[in-house]
């Protein structure tokens, strides 16, 4: 079938274009987009400057009504609404069994080379050029085939944009603070970057009761995003030593600091700014090669973790359903915290707008649903 779908060609150059997607195979399942989240993991990969390159696909967050199933899927059928889930980790290797899904080990050789999991694709140009499948799912098109491991069955009353954005942005953020650092109540934070996976890193920070919040951002649009989220404090770091600024908020530094950049100057100051015995979580990706100075003094001599959390160190089957019931229930903010709505032709203007800091969360729709 052709479906109009965001294409990277090749690094650098963006098209919305019409593609060829051939039907689901085993195990797989078709999916009817209806909204997409407009991510910088996206734009990075379009520039060449993370590990999948072109010619793609883009798209890793979404959400949409599946419209077929392939043979042995038992756990959708058509009609059923579902969230992307693009960590569809196997649950029998020997990391999932210790409890890290998000590590699974069929995903290196497939999905973080967009491919589906059986290591091909469903996707060519009209002119036949094989194209691959951006996390194995590619959802910034009319239509996906992915894994029915991707595909997350949720209830009708929740929004296809909201699901869409738990599938990465809040799974990230919200799962730092609950799954990574475990943060405790009444323990100071402070959240470095202020796009959709730090406002995320906020609530889950509210969710557990830290106090003070803090954000910290270059750009005060952002920071007015961060308040709403639930920041009881904000740092413009282009104006004032971030580290300097936190210490003196938290009376010698936050006991948790969550990266949601991940560029070397942020590393460095999550870690320079945690209180000794604190811990700094490196949430963001910048780059998947950049230096970073650390010195051992700030994690032996004042006891400091540092701390990797890949998409927040989730157990997708597990959590990604309990993030849709916390928004259920009204303990997320996830209405708000999408700012703009855009049709697929749109998304240049959508990455243009998430770089100008004027949007908190943009989202791809499809069709007039929700």
């Amino acid at each position: 079938m052709r479906v109009k779908a965001a294409l990277a060609r090749e690094i650098g150059k963006l098209t919305i274009e019409e593609v060829e997607l051939d039907p689901p195979k085993a195990d797989e399942v078709l999916v009817r987009m209806r909204a997409a989240g407009v991510c910088h993991s996206d734009l990075h990969t379009y520039r060449g400057e993370l590990r999948a390159v072109p010619p793609l696909v883009l798209g890793h967050e979404g959400a949409g009504t599946v419209e077929a199933v392939g043979e042995n899927v038992t756990r959708v059928q058509p009609g059923d609404r579902v969230l992307i889930n693009w960590l569809p980790a196997c649950e029998t290797c020997p990391t999932c069994l210790s409890g890290r899904h998000n590590l699974c080990e069929r995903l290196p050789g497939t999905t973080f080379r967009a491919l589906l999991l059986d290591g091909t694709s469903r996707l060519r140009t009209l002119d036949g050029l094989t194209l691959k499948h951006y996390l194995s799912v590619a959802t910034m098109a009319e239509y996906a085939v992915i894994h029915e491991d991707s595909a997350i069955p949720i209830p009708g009353d929740v929004p296809f944009e909201v699901a869409a954005i738990i599938g990465c942005a809040v799974a990230t953020g919200v799962g730092a603070v609950l799954n990574t650092a475990q943060a405790r109540a009444g323990r100071p934070a402070a959240v470095i970057g202020a796009g959709g996976v730090g406002l995320s890193a906020i609530q889950g920070c509210q969710l557990v009761g830290c106090h003070p919040i803090i954000a910290v951002d270059l750009m005060e649009s952002k920071l007015a995003f961060a308040r709403r989220m639930g920041a009881t404090h904000t740092v413009n770091a282009s104006e004032t030593d971030a580290v300097d600024a936190l210490r003196d908020l938290t009376g010698g530094g936050p006991e948790y600091v969550f990266d949601s950049v991940g560029s070397a100057v942020t590393i460095s100051q999550a870690l320079g700014s945690a209180r000794p015995g604190g811990t700094a979580v490196i949430i963001g990706l910048h780059a998947t090669q950049i230096e970073v100075p650390i010195s051992p003094g700030e994690l032996v001599l004042r006891n400091k973790r540092l701390l990797g959390s890949f998409v927040g160190s989730i157990r997708p089957r597990v959590d990604l359903p309990m993030l849709v019931e916390l928004y259920r229930a009204g303990r997320l903010q996830l209405d708000d915290m999408i700012t703009k709505r855009y049709p697929l032709d749109d998304l240049p203007q959508a990455f243009h707008d998430m770089e100008a800091g004027t949007i908190a969360r943009g989202v791809l729709v499809f069709g007039d649903e929700r």
